[in-house]
């Protein structure tokens, strides 16, 4: 099997300065895949609402081309009214939506729209 390049952001390299010194037993391999199967067991049990097209498209504007953060999340149902996206009253409903779910709830439907 080929040696995989990744790209590595500021988290990853956090990691990678924690699994240093420990030897070439793949401790920043394995801790990145703990990581990656935790995120999934997240998006599995985590149902996403059901969205009209309109109101994915205003998610899209929402986080296309932002970097996903704390920030980004917790203000998300704020973004939603700055959109052009939609009319008001379809951005204020979506708002209220949102302004429930939890941060978990948020990520999972933005990668339920594969965003």
């Amino acid at each position: 099997m080929s040696r995989k390049q990744i790209w590595m952001n500021p988290p990853l390299k956090l990691l990678a300065e924690k699994s240093e010194g420990k030897g070439r037993d793949g401790t920043f391999s394995r801790r990145l895949g703990d990581i990656v199967e935790r995120y999934e067991v997240m998006l599995k049990l985590t149902p996403a609402i059901e969205l009209s097209d309109t109101e994915k498209m205003i998610i899209g504007e929402v986080v296309c081309g932002s970097v996903i953060n704390p920030t980004t999340i917790r203000h998300m149902p704020e973004s939603i009214m700055d959109c052009a996206t939609g009319s008001i009253e379809e951005r204020t409903v979506l708002r209220e939506k949102v302004a429930k779910l939890s941060p978990a709830e948020r990520i999972a439907l933005i990668e339920s729209l594969g965003l």
